[in-house]
């Protein structure tokens, strides 16, 4: 009930306990309140109900609820930044659990896996846990499984197998009464639509989640983040840095989720970044990445990296130390199977250029520029950036434009909405495009 009426679950679980219950149903209750606080309230609240939940589960001789209980548990030290301790209480409720239940927690590791940018093992136990919600008839949890799957495919560049789960997961939600999850959905909706391109798209089913988040009365930080992407994309990063910021400071106010603090301040940076900010964006790259080293958070980690070298470089703060660290952060990238890995190449490509160091920026270019050739659009976007730059590098008037020319087909191929100040990071810097043709797409 807490993901269906949110408010009413609290009440009920809170009169639960004035009432006395026994430890089974105590568990329960503890356990509402601990995802009540961990999801829209404080998450310190949080741990110390579900610490509770535990307790009272044991006593209750249960290893099913305990079971339960230790996913949600896991996911909430996840949340706080105690990754080791997240991911042993995640594990010993898989270990505790069986059929049914361990299928659950599976979820939630998935959950956790994804949070800390662990994709691969994210789909894995995902993929089992569908399989056995599936046969189990449970609607809620496959419709949600489904939607975390996509998420991850999502990260990987993987849109067509995204859209499909969302769809999937979307059918299963209009039979029931959950009313969080189906806004969870439209957010979903709305994250595929600009995925795909389609910005005016994802603005409205933004706005159509938001209007059925503040109906259920709950924060919507996870829709703060993706709204920040969706207005950096559509020319608009002063407002995308005034929502990132806004939304920490919210965060903070209620003692949030830390992991969820550390994605707000990475939007802040990128939005400062493109809005000509640069030391402001600098200042936020340099706390997110503190954040996510803590939280053990190797995925995320580099990406602020990335970030932050970006406003370093263009603070100018050129050096061989940043074209080195470029280069290290785009084969992390790699090793992690990120579609951003040929933007960080691009990067200490430019860089070198910039120093002068034209075999050094040849190399590192070169190693970008595969990326046209296949891969999610904004990966062989950078490709055609990068080809641009070794071009004009060797002085080819040609073949500076016959890049820019492939690079706006994939725009077009691939419906990507431009407009001032909107372009993907390839097309900024270096090479400087016009298009052929007026865009087709308006800018919301």
């Amino acid at each position: 009930m807490v993901f269906a009426d949110p408010g009413e679950a609290l009440a009920r679980a809170e009169r639960v306990l004035g009432e006395g219950p026994p430890p089974l149903h105590a568990s329960v209750a503890h356990q509402v309140i601990g995802i009540w606080q961990r999801d829209f309230g404080d998450l310190r609240l949080a741990l110390t109900h579900l610490r509770r939940a535990r307790d009272w589960a044991a006593r209750a001789d249960s290893a099913e609820r305990e079971a339960d209980v230790l996913g949600t548990l896991g996911v909430a030290l996840v949340h706080a930044g105690r990754t080791r301790r997240g991911l042993d209480a995640l594990g010993r409720g898989v270990e505790r659990g069986t059929g049914h239940t361990r299928a659950r927690v599976l979820y939630r590791r998935a959950y956790a896996w994804w949070v800390l940018g662990h994709h691969r093992e994210a789909l894995e136990d995902v993929r089992r846990a569908i399989t056995v919600l599936r046969q189990a008839d449970d609607v809620i949890w496959t419709a949600r499984a489904l939607t975390l799957r996509a998420t991850v495919h999502l990260a990987l560049g993987a849109v067509k197998q995204a859209n499909a789960d969302f769809g999937a997961a979307e059918a299963l939600w209009g039979t029931t009464g959950q009313e969080h999850d189906k806004a969870d959905a439209v957010e979903s909706r709305g994250l595929a639509a600009f995925r795909s391109g389609d910005v005016p798209a994802a603005l409205r089913l933004f706005d159509e989640a938001q209007e059925r988040y503040a109906g259920l009365g709950t924060p919507t930080f996870m829709l703060d983040i993706r709204r920040c992407e969706v207005l950096m994309a559509a020319g608009l990063p002063s407002e995308a840095l005034a929502g990132a910021d806004a939304a920490v400071r919210a965060l903070d106010g209620l003692g949030g989720q830390s992991t969820r603090k550390a994605e707000l301040l990475l939007a802040a940076a990128r939005a400062a970044r493109l809005a000509g900010d640069p030391q402001t964006a600098i200042a936020r790259a340099a706390l997110a990445v503190r954040l996510f080293a803590g939280q053990r958070r190797a995925w995320w980690e580099t990406h602020a990296r990335l970030v932050l070298i970006e406003a370093r470089h263009a603070a100018g703060r050129g050096s061989g130390r940043l074209v080195a660290e470029a280069a290290t952060v785009a084969g992390r990238l790699a090793a992690l199977g990120a579609p951003a890995a040929p933007e960080a190449s691009l990067l200490a490509g430019r860089i070198a250029l910039d120093l002068g160091r034209t075999a050094e920026a040849e190399r590192y270019l070169a190693a970008a520029a595969r990326s046209r050739r296949g891969g999610p659009p904004l990966a062989r976007l950078t490709g055609w950036a990068a080809q641009a730059l070794r071009a004009q590098a060797a002085g080819s008037t040609r073949g500076v434009l016959e890049a820019c020319r492939r690079g706006l087909d994939v725009l077009d191929d691939h419906r990507m909405t431009l407009g001032q100040g909107g372009q993907p990071r390839a097309l900024r810097g270096g090479a400087r495009p016009q298009p052929r043709r007026a865009q087709r797409h308006p800018v919301v």
